[in-house]
């Protein structure tokens, strides 16, 4: 008898995949905005984005119907996971170290955990579930330790800024998860990111000065790099990742993510390792490992929704 399902390591693979592809555009995005403002440089990355998405579904012959109520949440979708989230990330970089951001970030988990265990049955709050998420947390405060300094009002509002978007994020994905299960994972992103690239490039209009934008080969790349890659591809993943696991296990991957841009900006920018990488990534692996085999037995995350597959 056929799977029910998609196989697990189809599974496996695209959650490594997506892990791969976000932990690298860490240094995309710093080779990016060497010559661009941030805001801008995120408004093209979704507008670009958003026209391969477009070419995507022309290619795929999607047929869209339109919904009155859809519509209004996929624009929702858009400003809680792309506009406000994206514009809070890289305001606050302007205050707080990108290690800082990182283990802010991190806590991400947690919210997805409460509010799965509020909004969606299926998913219970397990021991094994907070406790691969504290172990996973340990060690990436262990590996950004050094980061982990203040020193001014102005750094409190970025961190404050970054939990902000963690927070929309971990709303996004339970709100899919609840309520946009039978969208097409690649038409999912159409209009959040268009969304995105509208009130990022217009925000940018008003705060950034266009007279000191120049654009190169390297920034070029790794534009099309993070729109291609970066926005189209992951996104396309995490959206189907959404429908056959649990938003926790999901969310775990911002643990992950870190790991593989000290590992980028090492090997591409000859940047250093910081102390304890080895035994804070070892800590994450663990969590990480403890939460999948142990906390989604107990729960009933791992179900696939009734959707159907293109």
């Amino acid at each position: 008898m056929p799977p029910s399902g998609p196989k697990r390591v189809n599974l496996l693979l695209g959650y490594l995949l997506i892990c791969l592809i976000w932990g690298t555009t860490w240094l995309a995005i710093k080779i990016s905005m060497n010559t661009l403002p941030p805001f801008f440089s995120a408004g093209v990355r979704f507008s670009i984005a958003s026209l391969l998405i477009l070419v995507v579904l022309k290619y795929r012959r999607y047929k869209y119907r339109f919904d009155l109520r859809e519509t209004i949440f996929l624009l929702l979708v858009g400003l809680a996971s792309f506009s406000v989230p994206y514009g809070l990330v890289y305001w606050a970089e302007e205050r707080i170290t990108s290690g800082l951001t990182a283990v802010t970030f991190a806590v991400m988990p947690f919210f997805a955990a409460l509010l799965s265990r509020f909004f969606l049955k299926d998913e219970d709050l397990t021991f094994w579930k907070i406790f691969g998420i504290m172990i996973g947390f340990a060690g990436l405060v262990l590996i950004f330790g050094g980061d982990l300094r203040i020193g001014s009002m102005s750094a409190a509002f970025g961190i404050l800024a970054v939990v902000l978007s963690a927070f929309f994020n971990a709303v996004v994905a339970v709100g899919v998860k609840k309520y946009g299960y039978h969208i097409d994972p690649v038409f999912i992103n159409l209009i959040p990111m268009a969304i995105g690239a509208v009130t990022l490039l217009g925000t940018s209009f008003f705060i950034e000065d266009w007279g000191a934008i120049k654009f190169n080969v390297p920034n070029l790349i790794a534009i099309f790099y993070l729109a291609a890659f970066g926005s189209v591809l992951a996104f396309v993943i995490y959206f189907y990742l959404l429908k056959h696991i649990s938003v926790v296990s999901l969310s775990m991957t911002s643990f992950i993510t870190p790991l593989l841009a000290i590992a980028s900006g090492a090997l591409v920018l000859g940047e250093k390792f910081p102390p304890g990488t080895l035994v804070g990534s070892a800590l994450i692996l663990a969590g990480v490992l403890l939460m999948t085999l142990y906390g989604e037995r107990r729960s009933g995350g791992t179900r696939a929704a009734p959707v159907e597959e293109d």
